[in-house]
């Protein structure tokens, strides 16, 4: 298997109970058996701690489980990969063919392009605009 590039939002289903949390738990067990190098771009940890942030507001998780959660991270084996000048205009240009805005979630794309990796999400939106314009390597966790 190729290398995978995690998005966030899958990340919080492993410490947040959501409905593919399951489905996210079987994944990262199998990449860690078959030992599939994870990335993420810098921004993913920052990411996950603003949404343990808003669970512990809304009551899914309490402070010290996001708390746990964050040290749970850095053995996820994930590798974040700082962004360059290549990373930020590769992310500029797939803001643009997705028709964004801003350019966060680009990152993970622009990332996994350049790592020639698959890119896993749960962003029915992000994988969706991704694939209409003929994208193979995003994959959604909900579909």
């Amino acid at each position: 298997m190729a290398a995978i590039v995690v998005d966030a939002n899958i990340t919080v289903a492993l410490f947040v109970r959501l409905p593919y949390s399951d489905v996210v738990d079987n994944l990262f067990s199998l990449w860690r058996r078959q030992n599939v190098p994870l990335y993420a771009p810098s921004l993913w940890p920052l990411e996950v701690a603003s949404s343990l942030r808003k669970a512990v507001a809304v009551k899914q998780v309490s402070e010290e489980d996001a708390l746990q959660a964050l040290a749970r991270l850095e053995r996820l084996g994930v590798q974040v990969i700082a962004a360059d000048t290549s990373l930020l205009r590769s992310s500029l240009t797939w803001a643009r063919k997705l028709n964004q805005f801003v350019a966060y979630d680009a990152q993970y794309l622009a990332l996994a392009e350049s790592l020639e990796a698959e890119l896993w999400t749960a962003d029915k939106r992000l994988a969706g605009a991704a694939r209409s314009i003929g994208t193979t390597f995003v994959h959604c966790i909900q579909d």
